[in-house]
């Protein structure tokens, strides 16, 4: 089958991250066999495609850069929280002009978090599930921080991603790309630019097992977010640390004076020089509106225990794990 074609005057896929420079990407094709036996068979991110080696799928990413340190995972199998990380599984050069590119083979995952998501009512998923899911990304954080003595500075809900439950539905997108096209876009140069084909329908399980995925941005030793949606947007520096503020309470006097610029926010005592730019009801008890009763008193505990001045005065994923709410079954739904 012949694909559709795109708009040569729009930007598609790998074209509108931020970094992006056709010299720097390698320009994948369809059906394209890597390496002697990685064949590419179909899209499913911007630099990353569903390739078939013998009798299995893997996914295929392409980079620019040596990523160091991931095969030491290998040496850690026998941890628990092991299995909530993505495996490397292969990895090799390929060239293109002059320029050499790493890509990484790992084992197929199903969708991100943020697509997850979707499948349920109004976009929101059920508090039963989420403390599931919660205690298996806190699990693989442990595991990260406790056996690879490493920080994921990059967590968000693209990076957190459902296994597959069924390694036919690989094979099934495989097909449709081949018999159906996605559109694509021919470039002046001759490039090609894929639509990914990401999405595989319902899942058959209402959930999956969690994976924590790209460690490009990994570094040694603070705790990241658990990929939790963003508490403050479209606001400037005062407004900014005002609602920090109305969440947290006023900083420590000694994390004030450490500031450079703490006096045009606030005042000795750690008051705010103008609160009238945020509600005062402005609060955690009225942002979550999902979760009832005493499972919600239980949560903002929960979430409270995550965010504070100090560093290290937040819990660690282990003592999460050791949270109430977890494993309390008060779901006033």
């Amino acid at each position: 089958m012949i694909a559709p074609r795109l708009d040569t005057h729009r930007r598609f896929e790998e074209e509108n991250t931020p970094y992006y420079d056709p010299v720097r990407f390698y320009p994948a094709k369809l059906s394209s066999v890597l390496n002697g036996r990685y064949q590419l068979v179909t899209k499913v991110g911007c630099v990353i495609w569903l390739a078939r080696h013998l009798n299995q799928f893997v996914p295929l990413c392409s980079y620019d850069l040596v990523v160091t340190d991931l095969v030491r995972w290998r040496w850690l199998q026998d941890k628990y929280g092991w299995q909530f990380t993505r495996h490397l599984v292969d990895s090799f050069y390929v060239e293109y002009g002059s320029r050499k590119h790493l890509a990484l083979a790992f084992e197929p995952l199903r969708e991100p978090l943020w697509l997850y998501r979707e499948r349920f009512i109004g976009d929101v998923i059920p508090s039963s599930v989420l403390k599931i899911i919660l205690q298996m990304i806190l699990h693989g954080l442990d595991y990260l921080h406790s056996e690879c003595h490493i920080v994921h500075t990059d967590l968000k809900p693209d990076n957190i991603m459902v296994k597959i439950e069924d390694p036919s539905i690989l094979e099934e997108s495989a097909k449709d790309e081949y018999k159906d096209p996605l559109p694509q876009k021919i470039g002046p140069d001759g490039r090609t630019i894929y639509l990914s084909r990401n999405n595989y329908e319902p899942t058959l399980k209402t959930t999956g097992i969690i994976t924590i995925t790209d460690f490009a941005l990994s570094v040694p030793g603070d705790r990241p977010n658990s990929g939790c949606k963003k508490l403050f947007k479209d606001f400037n520096e005062s407004n900014h640390l005002a609602h920090i503020t109305l969440l947290l309470g006023p900083p420590p006097e000694d994390i004030i004076a450490r500031g450079r610029r703490s006096e045009l926010f606030y005042a000795s005592d750690g008051t705010l020089r103008n609160e009238a730019r945020v509600p005062a009801t402005f609060n955690f008890e009225n942002l979550i509106k999902n979760i009832h009763g005493d499972d919600k008193t239980l949560f903002i505990r929960f979430v409270r225990r995550m965010i504070k001045w100090r560093p290290e005065e937040r819990s660690t994923a282990k003592e999460l794990l050791e949270d109430p709410w977890l494993y309390a079954d008060l779901d006033d739904e």
